[in-house]
């Protein structure tokens, strides 16, 4: 019979060795869970009894197959990770992986200086000596790690400009996975227990793992500085659009102004034509006067001040490029969304449309914008004309056969649908790119 102390310090050991690094990796995207708070915990509740099991069995069961229960154990964790965040893949495989890593580091340091303080338990597997060591390593890296993930990682992944760069990212820690396992198996016929009580590979991991955290971080604030200054140039274009807003308001001022000086000119003259019955030049007149009459087009296209200015810099664009440019919106002036977000959004879809119609011949291009909001969601659709052929790349950006700059912002835009719980399609239609954004409003 299997003593119970045994299987306290079993599950004990499962235990540190799971949810520490669990809530690690779950941090970063705790606003981004697939499932309830209280979901997510149950299923947790139930892998660490599968944990605690695995590692019964790997100790007295097993019969020396314990690295199959290690490697359902990562089996069941990452799967259950990359089911539990609705996040881009490679960036949840970057903190997977980070975080693999770092747990890995503290099992084998833990390991030992058990082997130093305790060396005849620790040829022995999950006894209490490691499990208390193992404590003391968790309580000197998980401080610092959880710091560095709430101020500094979760940000970068929070607000990365396009997505993009964790397509690739994730190749970073993963080279620091391999090495790891290179260290673990390529040990000259050493046990795997045999290399973790060896110091100098402690010591060599120990390097490794500073490593990779300065790596970590300069990425991770590497993103960040990105971001600013993309938030920047978001913010100096948003500033020349209000300011075009601001010359358009001022020149029909001075139209109207310049409309009502004149005015007693005009019905003078008005008057004339009537004292000698010449209708048919008083009407002529008329027509003329009416043509020279300032612009009366409404110039708001919506109560939302970020996105009005965004819609009637490029009706500006539009008018130059001799594009019709039909816009209906209906977006309160405050909303649940940050205005750069709504900067980036709109600005990025309507630039897309408007040079796409650049690029299109014949009189017949046109940009139609439909948006509206309701208590939950930021409906907006955006066609434009296009005769071209649409393929994706390798990576599945969006691209033309006629010109380059297609594409361009797309990514930012499905990153800001992914923010808000979102989604983003585009589709060719009848000689019409379409494009469509559904974001969840936060209230």
């Amino acid at each position: 019979m299997i003593p119970l102390y045994r299987i306290i310090e079993i599950c004990v050991y499962s235990l540190l060795n799971f949810l520490p690094f669990m809530a690690l990796a779950l941090y970063p995207f705790r606003s981004r869970l697939r499932f309830s708070v209280k979901i997510t915990v149950c299923i947790i509740v139930v892998i660490s009894f599968i944990q605690m099991g695995l590692g019964l069995w790997a100790a007295f069961f097993s019969g020396g197959k314990a690295a199959l229960a290690s490697a359902v154990s990562t089996a069941v964790y990452v799967v259950f990770y990359f089911i539990a965040v609705k996040v881009n893949f490679g960036k949840a495989l970057f903190t997977l992986l980070m975080i693999s890593n770092t747990a890995n580091f503290v099992v084998a340091a833990s390991k030992c200086i058990e082997g130093k303080i305790f060396p005849e338990l620790a040829v022995q597997s999950y006894r209490w000596s490691f499990s208390l060591i193992m404590l003391v390593v968790l309580a000197v890296v998980w401080i610092p790690l959880f710091i560095y993930t709430k101020k500094v990682y979760t940000p970068a992944v929070e607000k990365e400009p396009t997505g993009i760069e964790w397509r690739y990212l994730w190749l970073i820690p993963a080279t620091f996975y391999l090495i790891w396992y290179y260290m673990l198996y390529n040990n000259n016929g050493k046990s795997s227990l045999e290399t973790a009580l060896d110091a100098g590979n402690a010591v060599f991991l120990l390097f490794i793992n500073v490593g990779a955290g300065i790596v970590y971080y300069v990425i991770a604030m590497l993103i960040n500085e990105q971001e600013k200054n993309i938030r920047l140039s978001d913010n100096n274009h948003r500033l020349a659009m209000q300011n075009l807003q601001y010359e358009n308001l001022q020149e029909k001022i001075a139209d109207a102004r310049r409309a009502k000086h004149d005015v007693r000119h005009h019905i003078s003259l008005m008057q004339e034509y009537v004292r000698n019955k010449q209708y048919e030049e008083l009407e002529k007149y008329l027509n003329s006067y009416q043509q020279s009459l300032p612009d009366d087009t409404l110039i708001s296209f919506c109560e939302n001040k970020t996105v009005n200015a965004v819609m009637l810099y490029f009706a500006q664009v539009a008018k130059n490029e001799d594009i019709d440019y039909d816009v209906k919106a209906v977006i309160p002036e405050n909303i649940s969304v940050d205005e750069t977000d709504l900067s980036v959004l709109f600005g990025n879809l309507i630039e897309n449309a408007t040079d796409a119609c650049k690029e299109e011949k014949g009189d017949n291009r046109r940009i139609v914008i439909r948006a509206m909001t309701d208590e939950y969601t930021l409906c907006l659709g955006i066609d434009n004309t296009f005769t071209g052929t649409l393929k994706k790349d390798l990576s599945g950006v969006l691209f033309s056969s006629k010109h380059k700059g297609f594409g361009i912002g797309v990514e930012s835009v499905k990153s800001i649908a992914e923010k808000y719980g979102g989604t983003y399609c585009a589709e060719v239609k009848d000689e019409m790119f379409m494009s469509s954004v559904l974001l969840n409003l936060r209230t």
